[in-house]
């Protein structure tokens, strides 16, 4: 699991939004850990764990410079507000020395997003599933995150983790390098491009 290669300071707060119950028990037994927040849209929908309710389209609230962890699944493209509004606020919470751990599922092609209301049927055949919001395209992306985030020109997971340490986490081989649908992002607070000098 990635976010065991984090290293966290005594006394860490975590925020983990759309928590997995894998990642959630792994978590629960870190002891340095102080606050672990699992935080989703629908709290309800994790029986596993106390869950608190966050609406990534609504952070103003949310304490600046107080998160050394941040982890999400498979939650951007589920989000109906301009991708830079949550970005821009998760980066916010952390403090200078905090990571934000995230898989955003890159396809083939290029961004595409509604907010629109359209059918579950153009809903999922623009974005993949009748949930979603948004595509995020591995042919431009310079042109959506890489305005709002620092993002290596080339993925390769064999840069950070040693080869046996991917197979052990069952990471396939096919997705250790390249934008793809498992890439793992592993973000610092500056590397939120909005965020520079402020």
């Amino acid at each position: 699991m990635y976010f065991l290669e984090i290293s966290l300071p005594a006394g860490a707060r975590i925020l983990h939004v759309a928590p997995e119950k894998g990642i959630h028990d792994a978590v629960s037994r870190i002891h340095c850990v102080d606050r672990y927040t699992c935080a989703d849209i629908d709290p309800g929908r994790y029986a596993f764990a106390k869950c608190e309710k966050i609406d990534l389209c609504d952070l103003d609230h949310w304490p600046s410079s107080h998160l050394d962890l941040i982890m999400h699944c498979h939650v951007l493209e589920h989000v109906p507000c301009t991708l830079a509004y949550p970005l821009y606020h998760l980066h916010r919470m952390m403090k200078p020395s905090g990571r934000h751990l995230c898989v955003i599922p890159f396809t083939s092609g290029k961004y595409d997003e509604s907010f629109q209301e359209i059918s579950v049927e153009e809903r999922v055949r623009r974005f993949g599933q009748f949930d979603h919001v948004r595509r995020f395209g591995n042919q431009d992306i310079g042109s959506h995150l890489g305005k709002l985030l620092r993002l290596p020109e080339v993925f390769d997971a064999t840069y950070n983790f040693p080869e046996e340490r991917l197979r052990e986490a069952n990471i396939p081989e096919p997705h250790w390098r390249g934008f793809h649908i498992s890439t793992v992002l592993n973000l610092g607070r500056d590397d939120m491009l909005l965020l520079r000098g402020a």
